[in-house]
Parts: structure tokens; C-alpha cells; sequence
């Protein structure tokens, strides 16, 4: 996962209802990453270009591209498949290079664009009242 992951509350998203196409029972961030891109689609204007999001056996995520770097945005419920409130939340943004393992060892990511990136999905984040953000 990301190196300096975000971490929340809120009930604003699905954390209770299993979905049929889920990988798993816990599989929950759907509309969470749906959200995360559409507001960053609106922010980023075409500084990056984003994918549709994409499922995994820990939640969802989606990649965000300037250029030839690949970023991952991930969203996942933490609160262990607990269906309790309030619901916790991860999020993270990173340079992932998939199974380049030449990309991986020799390429150096843009780190501004890093850093951009993660900015404008905290300020994404931080301005929805529904959103309670939690110490690190």
C-alpha cells in the first residue's frame, strides 16, 4: 500500500451492502473511488489522465497518469469487513510501476508530480463535511 496513507471516517459510502461482482466480503470502496476520480477529474483538469477504477481484493483504486508515470490512487474500509459505525477508510496515492522491475530499480517518478497528486486528493477529502479526517 502507500507509503503515507490518508486515513478517515465517514458513512457517506457503501461499507455495509455486499455487492454481487465483489472479489470478496470485504471488497467495499466501489463508489468511494467512483467519487475520489470524478472530483479529481473536475480539480486536475488534464494535467492527468485517469482510468475507469478498478477492483482488487482489498477495495479499489485507479490510476492517475502524467506523462510516463504511473500513479495509483487506492481506497480501501479498514474497519476489517466490520460493519459497525463510524466506517474507517485508507486512502493512498503512490508511483507504481506494476512488474517493470527496470522501471522499478533505474526510474526515478516525478516527485512533484507525486506530490501534487496527493495534495489534490487531501484537498479532496478535507472538503467534504461528511469526511472526518484521522491522524496518521
Amino acid at each position: 500500500m502507500g507509503k503515507d496513507p490518508i486515513l478517515l471516517e465517514t458513512e457517506i459510502f457503501n461499507y455495509r451492502e455486499i455487492k454481487p461482482h465483489f472479489i470478496n466480503a470485504c471488497c467495499f470502496g466501489e463508489d468511494f473511488a467512483e467519487w475520489m476520480r470524478m472530483h479529481l477529474l473536475r480539480i486536475l483538469e488534464n494535467d492527468f489522465r485517469l482510468s475507469n477504477i478498478i477492483q482488487e481484493d482489498w477495495g479499489w483504486g485507479f490510476w492517475a497518469r502524467k506523462g510516463k508515470d504511473p500513479f495509483w490512487i487506492g481506497v480501501g474500509h479498514i474497519s476489517n469487513c466490520d460493519q459497525q459505525s463510524p466506517a474507517q477508510w485508507m486512502v493512498f496515492v503512490e508511483c507504481d510501476y506494476g512488474l517493470n522491475v527496470f522501471k522499478r530499480l533505474f526510474y526515478r517518478p516525478n516527485e512533484a508530480a507525486l506530490a501534487h497528486l496527493q495534495l489534490k486528493v487531501r484537498q479532496v477529502l478535507e472538503s467534504d463535511p461528511g469526511i472526518r479526517m484521522l491522524p496518521a
